[in-house]
């Protein structure tokens, strides 16, 4: 099932193999590196944090997405990065926790030389903030978009500020229409392209029943990354929606993944969501090695 999530996991790693980077960090003929969102392997980084990393870096994985530190500092991930040889490249946090400590969470950025923060679920009006997390994203409004697109236009400024970018993560709800505008349109027509860009969750838009060649090509030039998830089985119900590992499902890759490197998206995380049909790192090792075959 497509879940989302409350606690926001991290990191980034792997040991020296270097004779793996050529074959494996890049899809074959193209400067597409290969990345992870590390929610994707959150049970197996709870347990053994710089293990998993190693194990990443070994598949092929290059670039890391963080959701979370899993209890350490900044400091200290960027020392185990710097050892096990990974890059950063992002973060995620929710709009409540930029609403609320945004400077904290630009200070762990620059401390691991980040490119992005991304942000990873949308605040709601307080009326509706204590409702349990899947609840409050069917019953976000306009106008909770519009307010979010307001602390977005005012948080990409100062993050650009700080010398990098601030982007949105999408989910299924997003695609939601209000009249004959989307919340994804509405979002992104109230902020400005140059301080919020796109990070486009390929899993999300699809199990919402969206065309996600079509919102490449609408939004050209602003989808700075991509989450290369895959749909095993389509639902009624876009959250119940499955996902699989990369080429097991639905999604033709080739066609998504050359029209967004076409229109400059640079960056693409691998990330798959509980429940799982096999152990989690079989399927990372199934998806890397799809992507490092990928031409485009």
């Amino acid at each position: 099932m497509l879940s989302r999530r409350t606690f926001l996991v991290s990191a980034s790693a792997g040991m020296a193999a270097g004779s793996l980077i050529s074959k494996a960090a890049f899809a074959a003929g193209t400067k597409i590196p290969l990345g992870i969102q590390m929610w994707t392997v959150k049970s197996e980084a709870e347990k053994d944090l710089e293990g998993t990393l190693k194990k990443l870096y070994a598949l092929g994985f290059r670039e890391i997405e963080f959701a979370g530190f899993y209890g350490k500092t900044a400091a200290d991930i960027g020392a185990l990065l710097k050892k096990v040889g990974l890059t950063p490249v992002s973060m995620h946090a929710g709009a409540d926790d930029i609403a609320a400590k945004g400077d904290s969470i630009i200070a762990d950025a620059k401390t691991l030389g980040l490119r992005f923060i991304i942000c990873s679920s949308p605040m709601s009006a307080a009326a509706k903030a204590k409702l349990e997390w899947a609840k409050k994203m069917d019953a976000l409004d306009p106008g909770d978009w519009k307010m979010n697109a307001e602390l977005f236009n005012k948080f990409g400024k100062t993050v650009k500020a700080a010398g990098m970018q601030f982007g949105y993560h999408n989910h299924h709800v997003e695609f939601k229409k209000f009249g004959d505008q989307t919340a994804f349109d509405t979002l992104f027509g109230s902020t400005d392209p140059d301080l919020v860009k796109i990070e486009l969750d390929v899993g999300w838009a699809v199990a919402a029943r969206q065309d996600p060649v079509a919102v490449l090509n609408k939004y050209k030039g602003r989808v700075v990354a991509l989450h290369v998830k895959d749909i095993g089985k389509l639902a009624d119900d876009p959250g119940k929606s499955t996902t699989t590992a990369i080429g097991e499902g639905t999604i033709d890759w080739k066609k998504v993944i050359g029209t967004a490197h076409a229109n400059g998206t640079r960056h693409f995380f691998y990330e798959q969501e509980e429940p799982f049909t096999r152990p989690i790192m079989e399927s990372a090792k199934m998806s890397a090695d799809y992507l490092s075959k990928l031409t485009v």
